[in-house]
């Protein structure tokens, strides 16, 4: 007696609709995630390994095994401390200035004014302008002994002399940030004047029929309405200023004085391209991510947990 087995054959034609379309899913999102795992997982690997390994002699090769000697090194570092200080201190400020400027400008702009237009796309220049013309900008407005704001400011009799916006501690690292909130919260207003479109004019008639005053409406109307976009805009700007560079690498190079406007992020960028420390540069990259991971958690979690109150 001879027993014959048929071999099955797999064939996509006879797939079911919900099969064949997962299919095609697939199919067509294979060359996406092999992009994905080449640009964002090889360098998250390779980058790893720098912090246990560092750069070997070649392009691309890694240094022989240190273990965790670069992880370890954070806790004996004064400048590590001292950027992580004052990272805090550029975020802090930025963060709570920008968020406040933007909903400003975002509450007159969503006025009904003679040329609100006009004003509104000139909210957005100090957004577009490129970071390095912001601060050749700057360094010429504030400049200590030729500036336009020191010649105001003298003019005027606020001052005898030209004040040295570049030349203190810690006053130029708040000059920093002044410069960058001014760049970066009209990207905020635009969102907060966005979300302020979709306000529910109902609920403000209302609550003004009501006798509530401007403050009352906008406290209880506005905000809680603008509450998730805020958050957005918070998680915004705390990633592009934990990432702040340019402004102060064409600013102040890191100075006056030792490391005085040093950030983590910059702190970064000297270990791996000045002193060409790749395996400590990457630690910093990492402690880098951590922030800005922790913070977004932090006020996600805020949002989820004031969401699950209103709700209960």
């Amino acid at each position: 007696m001879t027993v014959t087995t048929r071999r099955r054959t797999w064939n996509p034609s006879k797939l079911t609709i919900r099969g064949e379309q997962r299919f095609h899913a697939v199919i067509f999102l294979l060359p996406t995630a092999a992009i994905i795992v080449g640009l964002v997982g090889y360098p998250l690997i390779y980058s790893l390994l720098l912090t246990v390994r560092g750069e070997g002699d070649l392009p691309g090769e890694l240094g022989p095994w240190v273990g965790l000697a670069n992880w370890t090194h954070l806790t004996s570092d004064a400048v590590f401390r001292q950027s992580f200080v004052q990272t805090i201190l550029y975020v802090v400020p930025s963060c709570t200035a920008a968020v406040i400027l933007g909903l400003v400008a975002a509450l007159i702009l969503n006025q009904d004014f003679p040329g609100r237009r006009i004003a509104r796309a000139c909210l957005l220049i100090p957004w577009a302008l490129p970071p390095v013309v912001v601060a050749a900008m700057f360094e010429w407005l504030l400049d200590s002994r030729r500036g336009l704001m020191g010649f105001f400011i003298t003019q005027l009799g606020i001052s005898d002399h030209y004040p040295a916006f570049f030349g203190g501690i810690p006053g130029t690292l708040f000059t920093l940030v002044g410069v960058h909130v001014w760049k970066t919260f009209p990207l905020l207003a635009i969102m907060f004047l966005v979300a302020l479109q979709y306000l529910p004019q109902e609920t403000v008639q209302a609550a003004r029929i009501d006798g509530a005053t401007m403050l009352r409406r906008f406290r209880y109307v506005v905000l809680p309405h603008l509450r998730p976009t805020i958050i957005a805009g918070l998680i915004i700007e705390l990633l592009i200023t934990l990432q702040l560079f340019d402004l102060i690498y064409a600013l102040t190079g890191g100075g006056p004085g030792a490391y005085s406007t040093y950030n983590l992020y910059f702190y970064a960028y000297k270990n791996t391209f000045e002193y060409t420390d790749f395996g400590y540069g990457a630690v910093l990259a990492y402690v880098v991510s951590a922030l800005v991971i922790g913070f977004a958690l932090i006020l996600t979690r805020g949002r989820s947990a004031r969401s699950q109150l209103a709700a209960g």
